[in-house]
This record gives C-alpha cells, structure tokens and sequence, in this order.
C-alpha cells in the first residue's frame, strides 16, 4: 500500500519546512555578526554551495531558463540574490533576531498584496484585507515600541520584506519550478561574488565548527532546501497564501534565538509575532477551501 501526498497537501509541507529553514537562516545571520564574519564570506557560502549543486542542471537547461522573461529574471535574482542577502545580513547587525524574522517574512504578505495591487491591479478579496490589516497593525506596533537605536535594522528588514515579496510574485508569473527557480537564483549570484576574491580574499577567522554551521545552515538550508520549498509551496498553494504561512517564522526563530542565543523577547515582538500568527488564519481558509473544491 502506498502513500502520496496530493499537491496542495505536499504545499502545506514545503511551506511549513521553509519556516523552520528560514528560522535557521535568521540564527545563521545573527551568529555570523556575532563571530564577526564577514557578510562576503557568509554570501559566498550562502549561494556558492547551492551553485556548485545545481550548476549541472542550470547548464543542461540554460536555454529554457534563459528563456523566461528578463524582468522576471531580474525580479527573481533581486528578490532572493544578493541584494536581499545584504539587506538581511546588514539589518542582523544592527538588531536582534526576532526583529529581523518578524519584519521580513511577517511583512512579505501585506508586500505581495501592495505589489499585486499596483503593478498587475490584482484583487484583494474581503478576507484577505482583513488578514493584511492585522499584518499592518502588528508591523506598526513592532516598529513604534523598539528601542530607538534599532530603526537602521528595521529599515533594511522592511526593504528585504520587499525584496522577498518581489520574488514570491516573479516565481509565480514567471511559472517556473522550484527547481528553476533555485538554480535561476543561485548560480548567477555566485557569479556575481566571484571577482570580489580578487580584491578580498576569504577571511581566515572563526572556528571551523562555525563555518560548517553555516555552511549548513545558509548554503544548504537556505541557498538550496528553503529556495526549493518556498517555491513548490508557491506553485502549489499561490504566492499570497505562501507568503502568509511565512509569517509564523517569527515565532520559530524567536523562540531558538531565545533557547541558543541567550537573547530575550520583548513584549512588542511577541505582540508582532501574535498579530502576524492571527494574519495567517485568513490564508489558511483560503487554502482549506481550494483543498475542499479540488
């Protein structure tokens, strides 16, 4: 007797695994800043593994690939390449986990919806906006209550948030694979890193047992697994609800940053967090009644 789990069943699936690796994304940044590694050494992990994997399949289907329109090429490589790399790895440095995991994918839902909106005048159904309003609200008190130092990192979450939900839609129009997707994304931007070893050799610093972590975690986790998820979760469930399921990392990578890093969750990220899990039963709805007409 076999088991097979049917497409949006296996969506849920890939979207549940993308929280729990992008919570590790989160961590990996942190310790990163932490130890003092530099962001160029952790991007060159973050998308030379992946790159080296899927450099096979990226040739071999090179003139399919290239056959996708620029603009969602480009979409794509700003969305998740090194741009939002930066962006994300910068705000790590400036404040603590659960800000960055609350404001980047909590955030990412209410961009799909503004971009859907204004570049392609997609509708935002009544159920859906009630959803983006506890998003909206959330994201204002996470922001208002923070200590005054921490709005540089904000910033640089927020702009990572957008990043994100400009590739959630550029995966979705442009109708790839997840596979696609992930090489698309991987090999060009490891690409792009290598002439920087001309002028900046990779750093020597650090243990060894940390640089396997994040190799792990960033190239691995990251780079390759959570790429493949969140893009099968979209192909399966649509950007919008994926997007949604992505707000409950905030929870996930608070609660490891408090268990590994010793860091302590404040009142307004835990508010947050419990207005982006609320923004998410809308989504789920959504889902379970395209499940149910299927």
């Amino acid at each position: 007797m076999s088991f097979t789990l049917s497409p949006r069943c296996s969506g849920w699936a890939a979207a549940l695994a993308t929280v729990l690796l992008w919570s590790g994304f989160f961590l990996s940044l942190r310790l990163g800043a932490e130890e003092k590694l530099p962001p160029q050494a952790l991007a060159l992990l973050r998308f030379g593994i992946p790159a080296l994997l899927l450099l096979p399949y990226y040739w071999r289907h090179r003139t399919r690939l290239h056959s996708v329109p620029l603009r969602w090429q480009l979409a794509m490589l700003t969305g998740a390449g090194l741009p939002f790399f930066w962006l994300g790895a910068t705000g790590m440095q400036l404040a603590p986990v659960a800000q960055g995991s609350a404001l980047i994918p909590g955030t990412a839902p209410l961009m799909v919806s503004l971009l859907g909106l204004l570049l392609w005048r997609e509708p935002c159904p009544a159920q859906r906006r009630c959803g983006l309003s506890l998003i909206a609200l959330a994201t204002a008190t996470l922001l208002l209550s923070g200590e005054p130092g921490l709005w540089q990192g904000q910033v640089c979450f927020l702009g990572a948030g957008l990043l994100w939900a400009l590739f959630t839609l550029a995966v979705r129009h442009s109708g790839l694979a997840a596979l696609d997707a992930a090489a698309l994304v991987a090999v060009p931007s490891a690409l792009l890193l290598l002439p920087t070893l001309l002028w900046s050799p990779l750093p020597t610093v650090g243990h060894a047992s940390i640089w396997l972590w994040q190799g792990l975690l960033q190239g691995i986790g990251a780079g390759l697994l959570a790429a493949l998820c969140y893009a099968h979760a979209i192909r399966t469930l649509g950007a919008e609800v994926s997007s949604a399921l992505g707000s409950l990392t905030p929870v996930m990578a608070a609660i490891l940053a408090w268990w590994l890093l010793g860091e302590t969750i404040s009142q307004p990220v835990w508010r947050g967090s419990g207005g982006s899990i609320s923004a998410t039963q809308p989504a789920a709805q959504q889902a379970a009644a395209q499940t149910a007409v299927e």
